[in-house]
């Protein structure tokens, strides 16, 4: 019978240029990349063993030379015919974190039973013909054995279409059609062939569905850091997702460099980059050392991922063996002029955690809540230190303290040098939640700028600021005004100064008794919005002051250019007035601000010392701890008039 072989020459050039930019895209690391990889190499196999045969047999009487040729290459189809739904299922297995379980002795067996059930087939087949013979005269025939090859075909098909039915929930929808389809493609080949006996159909459909999974599944440019060339944050989530969605056991340890960043601005983003791969390097040949099976993930700046299953092996004790290896060239790193500074961080699960989020949480806190001088440290040291409990459910304590409003308003005195009482006050906003107590502002505001909740807050702010100013309480005090914080997200609202118009309305509060800060980081990335705010509000009555100066590189051109009032020096500045060169610091500082007819306020005094040295030196107000700390409305109104009726009698 003649076959239309001509689909077969099209799979194969589509097979060798998927392997072909497997190994280019460098999709050749890790457990499902290695399982595709092998997968692509057994079709390829198959198709060309196809091929050979519909060629060699196309026209009869075959000389001697075809039919051996023909009987080899049919033979070889056969064995690598039914690997590739095996190949298949082992990389559904790697897909879903399964890979490493189904490489155990024991699981290997009951995969590859079957298999080696064909392979016995084969044999007899040399002596029987039962699967396939091969003929001077008629050429190529099939025999009745061959319907034991599509059984265990359909077989492994159906195990592979149990198993992803079984897994849909850790598959995007697209991504879980995309591994289904290899099975509807292949059964709609094996229909279309019985109908059209002469159609080789079977390895083009085959080709296209891996084509399609390359296509929309092994996706290198979603999962790779082409700075390092290893795989990204994304794919080290990914792969965290399987792990927790399933049985298996294992080990994470993360390595942090502390100081990353400052290692990327001196070393140059390629020296740096190849000291990251190097790094990577030197931890998968401790895992190669010891055979155990890892993948390693890189995350910007400065992380590096270690995922093992296995959960046995001290890895405190192989990675303080690499650092010994290691720190000749950690020393030449150094010899460039930046300290190289690693922190690991050993979680087992699921005996220390379950859950991918919380192992994310760990690894990227760790360093923040152990102390700087340890190098090493394991999970369950860490994950019931309060600190850590508030870092890992800041969601849920943000959540619900904007939803329930629980936030609170506290105030800090100012005082005023000249009129030697206090004038004004800062409000400061707390959050104590009612599960995990008080939470820490440099704890909760970074955690509210990197989830985008700092224009709820800050309209929380305002609302309270103004109500406050505007109460019969306040307005005995005789205070000034009251400073209140704007933060980034707040100053690039277009609403921005309607929303202080309308508070300022509904309240009946003068604008002159309402001090808007902005920091320098805002100052620092002012935009055409920000700009516009701050001059339309200060156009109509309200005045701003630039808070923490000294923290960032503020000139005195750019603030000289916006309407500042007052210029808030920070505590850093106040404290390194101890040494000489701090003292000349602060004493330029004021006096530049003098020349610019700036308003001063000096944060974070503590001491009857620096009261007065600041006095001396012409500071306009004193915020700080020897006066007052921060405190609640009802009590800052009670200090007020304490201490103001002091200073009047």
């Amino acid at each position: 019978m003649d076959r239309i072989f001509y689909l077969d020459m099209v799979a194969v050039p589509i097979y060798a240029i998927i392997l072909y930019a497997t190994f280019v895209r460098k999709m050749i690391t890790g457990p499902s990349n290695r399982a595709f990889t092998a997968l692509l190499v057994v079709s390829l196999v198959t198709a060309v063993c196809d091929l050979m045969t519909g060629m060699a047999s196309a026209n009869a009487p075959m000389s001697d030379y075809e039919v051996g040729l023909v009987f080899i290459a049919s033979t070889v189809y056969y064995l690598f015919h039914i690997l590739v739904p095996i190949m298949y299922l082992m990389f559904l297995f790697a897909e879903t974190r399964m890979g490493y379980q189904m490489t155990r002795k024991s699981k290997l067996i009951i995969i590859f039973a079957p298999y080696a059930a064909s392979v016995v087939l084969l044999i007899v087949n040399c002596f029987n013909g039962v699967v396939f013979t091969v003929t001077n005269e008629e050429g190529y025939r099939r025999g009745p054995g061959v319907y034991v090859f599509y059984t265990l075909a359909a077989m492994y098909a159906l195990w592979g279409v149990t198993y992803l039915a079984r897994r849909r929930k850790m598959f995007s929808f697209a991504k879980w059609l995309s591994l289904g389809s290899m099975y509807v493609m292949n059964a709609a080949a094996v229909i279309i062939q019985m109908l059209f006996p002469r159609l080789l159909i079977e390895m083009i459909m085959t080709a296209l569905a891996e084509l399609y999974v390359v296509l929309l599944v092994m996706r290198p440019e979603d999962y790779m850091d082409y700075g390092t060339g290893l795989p990204n944050f994304r794919a080290y989530k990914n792969e965290l997702l399987k792990v927790t969605s399933t049985d298996t056991r294992g080990t994470i340890v993360v390595l942090r460099f502390i100081n990353a960043r400052q290692m990327q601005r001196y070393l140059g983003d390629r020296r740096y980059f190849k000291f990251i791969r190097s790094a990577a390097e030197n931890l998968k040949g401790i895992c190669d050392k010891y055979d155990l099976e890892a993948d390693i993930y890189y995350e910007q700046p400065g992380r590096i991922y270690i995922l093992s299953d296995n959960y046995r092996f001290d890895f405190e004790k192989g990675v303080r063996e690499l650092y010994a290896e290691v720190i000749g060239d950690i020393q030449e790193i150094e010899s460039l002029g930046t300290k190289v500074i690693p922190r690991f961080c050993e979680i087992r699960y699921p005996d220390d955690i379950r859950d991918a989020e919380t192992i994310i949480n760990i690894g990227r806190q760790f360093h923040r809540i152990i102390p700087f001088d340890q190098f090493y440290t394991h999970a369950k040291e860490i994950i019931e230190s309060p600190t850590f409990r508030i870092k890992n459910n800041m969601d849920l304590i943000l959540n619900r303290a904007i939803s329930n409003k629980k936030f609170e308003m506290y105030y800090q005195p100012i005082y005023s040098v000249k009129e030697k009482r206090f004038v004004s006050a800062e409000a400061l906003i707390r959050l104590k939640d009612e599960e995990f107590g008080f939470i820490s502002p440099a704890e909760f505001i970074p955690a509210a700028e990197r989830r985008g909740l700092m224009v709820a807050i800050g309209d929380f702010v305002l609302e309270s600021v103004f109500r406050f100013i505007s109460e019969t309480d306040f307005r005995g005090l005789g205070l000034e005004y009251v400073e209140l914080n704007l933060s980034v997200a707040q100053c690039v609202q277009g609403d921005l100064a309607d929303k202080i118009f309308a508070l300022e309305k509904k309240y009946h509060v003068n604008p002159a008794r309402v001090n808007l800060e902005i920091t320098e980081t805002t100052y620092e990335n002012i935009g055409s919005t920000t700009d516009t705010n701050i001059r339309v509000l200060s156009e109509n009555g309200f005045s701003f002051s630039l808070d923490d100066y000294g923290t960032g590189y503020s000139n005195m051109q750019r603030i000289s250019r916006l309407p500042l009032k007052i210029i808030k020096i920070d505590k850093t500045l106040v404290d390194d007035m101890e040494n000489r060169s701090g003292m000349s610091v602060m004493r330029n500082t004021v006096s530049m601000m003098k020349d610019i007819n700036k308003e001063i306020v000096c944060e974070g005094v503590e001491t009857a010392e620096q009261l007065e040295t600041l006095s001396g030196l012409g500071v306009d107000f004193i915020q700080g701890y020897y006066f007052s700390k921060p405190l609640p409305a009802e009590s800052f109104v009670s200090f007020i008039k304490e201490k103001n009726s002091e200073q009047t009698a």
